[in-house]
């Protein structure tokens, strides 16, 4: 007598949404977009085919409902971690503070950050598009940020705050993806201490 499939057991379903949408992610990160079958989604999630199209009526509509929830839940960390108000703050223990923060998100959502910071050959133009649009809005909270802090310490005019911000989110992006591929030489504690230190040289050269 043959063994019956077991079969995945009933829970809620934003439950299981939430369990098929972060298969679908572990997928993408350990093997690309193109992995991301209906089928191996199952596999991953350890429910059946049924049970993923349950949930999501085509592998299009799951992308686009992991694209949605993923780029919601980064940009509300990274608004959350990014301050109103700067002009009454230490810039060195302010950077140090927002890195601190930044790196501690990345470490908690590893997979979803690997998607936003790590380069990604088969990345669909909806997924680049959505990781520019995140880009785009966080460079300008931190260019009013660095115009607020500019103005505080008296910076001289060269010292751009579009320039200033793209400097400091290419290194928050260099930081993510060292401490994503080598945790344990670049440990956010690291990337903390360096920036503390080279903003206070940079105000006491001046």
């Amino acid at each position: 007598m043959s063994k019956r499939r077991a079969y995945a057991p009933r829970v809620p379903a934003e439950q299981r949404r939430t369990q098929v949408l972060d298969a679908a992610l572990h997928l993408v990160v350990t093997s690309g977009h193109q992995a991301v079958t209906m089928e191996a989604v199952a596999e991953q999630a350890g429910v059946t085919k049924p049970v993923v199209y349950g949930v999501f009526a085509s592998r299009a509509d799951l992308l686009q409902a992991l694209l949605h929830r993923e780029q919601e839940q980064a940009l509300a960390q990274l608004l959350a971690i990014l301050p109103a108000r700067v002009e009454e703050q230490d810039p060195s223990e302010l950077a140090a503070r927002v890195l601190a923060e930044f790196l501690h998100a990345v470490r908690q959502s590893p997979d979803r950050w690997h998607c936003i910071v790590m380069p990604m050959a088969d990345m669909p133009a909806q997924f680049h598009a959505a990781r520019e649009r995140a880009r785009a809005v966080t460079l300008a909270r931190a260019e009013q940020m660095a115009q607020g802090l500019l103005r505080a310490v008296g910076a001289p005019p060269e010292l751009a705050a579009d320039i200033v911000a793209h400097t400091v989110v290419s290194l928050f992006e260099m930081a993510a993806r060292l401490v994503l591929t080598d945790p344990e030489h670049f440990a956010p504690e690291r990337f903390v201490a360096a920036i503390r230190a080279a903003i206070g040289l940079s105000l006491r050269a001046r």
